[in-house]
C-alpha cells in the first residue's frame, strides 16, 4: 500500500515547494443524477412506487437486506410469513443473501419483508417485487393486489454497473409503526453495519437531500494523513542507464466517512453534499467542504535502469465527527452517532504548505512491465525520448525495492 513503508514520508524541500506547484480545489460531479420529485413520499410504506417506466432488469441479483427498524426483521416468500425463511436480522444489522438462496427459498423477483416484535404484538409485512429496478435509489414496488403496511419504510437501492459500482443491491426497513412516534431509531456506526448504513443514508439523500442532516460535535476534530495517491503519470526507464525525468501531476483525493457504503459513485455524492454544508457552517470557518481535492505537482527525480518512477501526494486531513439523522417521515427519525467525515488538504496549522507531502517512488520493474513498455511494436510503446515511456499507473507499489 502506497505511503505505509516505513520511512516513505518525506516533506518537499523548500526549492521543491516553491516550483510548479499549484493546488485547484473542485467539486466531484456523481455519474448520474438519480433523484426524482415524485419519490419525495418515501417513507410511509411503499405507497410511492416507482413507474413502470422506470422498471429495468427482470435477473434477480444477490440482496443485501438492511434493519433500520427497531424491531426485528424476517424475509420470506410471499404469503409465507407464518414461516419465514430468514428471520432474526436485528436492528442496525444487515444479512446478504445470494440469488441462488433466493430461487430455492421461492422469493426470486418477489418476496415479503417484515418487522417485528411479537411481544407488541408488531408485524409491519410489505409484499416487494425484488427485479425490474433501474439503477438508483427507489421506494419499494409492491405487489399488486397485496396488503402492504403504511407502518413501515421500504428502500430499493440498485447498482450502476456501468458507473463502476458492484453488487449486491439493498434493500432496507424502517418503523413508521404509531406505537413508535416520536422516539427516534438510535444506531451506533461503531457497532452496526457501517456499509449498509451508508448505502440507506446515501440513498435517502438522493431521493431528496432534506431527508438527511448532520450535527458535528465541534469537540471531535481530529488531524492526520490520508491515503497516498499516485501524482501524475508513471515513468518507465527502459534504457541501460539512469535518467534524471519529470515525475508528478495530478493527484485527487476523495472526502471520506466511516460509513462508506457501495453506492457512493452516484448517490454517496449527495449525502456528503448534505454534510459539507453543515460542516462548513459550524466546523470549518473561512472554508468550505468539498468532496474532493486535487493537487498538482512535479519533480526532477533519478530513476534506474529498467525502473518505474512515480510520485505519491500524501494529503493532510480534518475529520470531524457527530451523528446524522435520518427522517423521511415526520415524528419517525433514524439516529447514526459517531460518524466521522474526514477531508483531505487540510492541516491544523492551516498553512498551505503543509496541505500535501510528496513522496518520490522507484523500483525495478517486473517482467510483464518489461514486455509491456520497453518491448518494440508495443501499443504501450510510447517512447518520448532516451527509451523513456511516459504513462499508466503503478497497481502494485510493493513489488520490487520502492523508496
Amino acid at each position: 500500500m502506497l505511503g505505509e513503508e516505513p520511512g516513505d514520508i518525506r516533506k518537499a524541500d523548500a526549492y521543491h515547494q516553491n516550483r510548479d506547484k499549484k493546488m485547484n480545489l473542485i467539486r466531484k460531479t456523481a455519474v448520474a443524477v438519480l433523484a426524482a420529485a415524485a419519490l419525495t413520499g418515501i417513507g410511509a410504506g411503499v405507497a410511492s412506487a416507482a413507474p413502470a417506466a422506470h422498471l429495468g432488469s427482470e435477473t434477480q441479483q444477490d440482496i443485501r437486506f438492511f434493519n433500520a427498524s427497531p424491531y426485528q426483521m424476517f424475509v420470506a416468500k410471499v404469503d409465507g410469513g407464518a414461516a419465514p425463511a430468514i428471520r432474526g436480522i436485528q436492528p442496525g444489522q444487515s444479512l446478504t443473501v445470494p440469488a441462488s438462496a433466493l430461487a430455492q427459498n421461492g422469493m426470486s423477483g418477489q418476496l415479503e419483508v417484515a418487522e417485528y416484535d411479537y411481544s407488541q404484538g408488531i408485524t409491519d409485512i410489505d409484499a416487494i417485487k425484488t427485479t425490474g429496478y433501474q439503477p438508483g435509489a427507489t421506494p419499494c414496488a409492491p405487489i399488486p393486489g397485496r396488503s402492504n403496511a403504511p407502518e413501515m419504510g421500504c428502500l430499493v437501492q440498485t447498482p450502476n454497473v456501468l458507473a463502476g459500482e458492484s453488487g449486491p443491491m439493498q434493500i432496507s426497513i424502517w418503523t413508521t409503526n404509531p406505537k413508535h412516534n416520536g422516539v427516534p431509531t438510535n444506531f451506533d456506526a461503531n457497532t452496526g453495519d457501517k456499509v449498509a448504513m451508508g448505502n440507506l443514508l446515501d440513498g435517502l439523500a438522493t431521493i431528496n437531500p432534506s431527508f438527511v442532516t448532520f450535527d458535528p460535535d465541534v469537540d471531535t476534530v481530529n488531524w492526520g494523513y490520508g491515503k497516498q495517491a499516485q501524482a501524475g503519470p508513471a515513468v518507465w526507464n527502459c534504457g541501460t542507464d539512469v535518467a534524471n525525468e519529470q515525475i508528478g501531476g495530478g493527484a485527487t483525493h476523495e472526502e471520506a466517512t466511516n460509513v462508506t457504503g457501495t453506492f457512493t459513485i452516484t448517490q454517496g455524492i449527495k449525502l456528503f453534499d448534505t454534510v459539507d454544508t453543515s460542516i462548513s457552517a459550524s466546523i470549518s470557518v473561512g472554508h468550505t467542504w468539498t468532496n474532493s481535492t486535487t493537487d498538482t505537482y512535479n519533480i526532477g527525480e533519478n530513476i534506474p535502469a529498467h525502473n518505474v518512477g512515480w510520485l505519491g501526494s500524501i494529503p493532510s486531513t480534518e475529520s470531524v465527527s457527530g451523528t446524522v439523522t435520518a427522517t423521511s417521515t415526520p415524528g419517525y427519525p433514524i439516529v447514526f452517532s459517531n460518524i466521522t467525515f474526514t477531508e483531505p488538504g487540510l492541516n491544523k496549522a492551516n498553512n498551505p504548505a503543509l496541505d500535501y507531502q510528496y513522496v518520490p517512488h522507484a523500483r525495478a520493474m517486473t517482467p510483464d512491465e518489461i514486455n509491456t513498455y520497453c518491448v518494440a511494436n508495443n501499443a504501450a510503446d510510447t517512447t518520448g525520448h532516451n527509451n523513456v515511456v511516459t504513462g499508466g499507473t503503478v497497481p502494485d507499489v510493493t513489488a520490487g525495492a520502492a523508496k
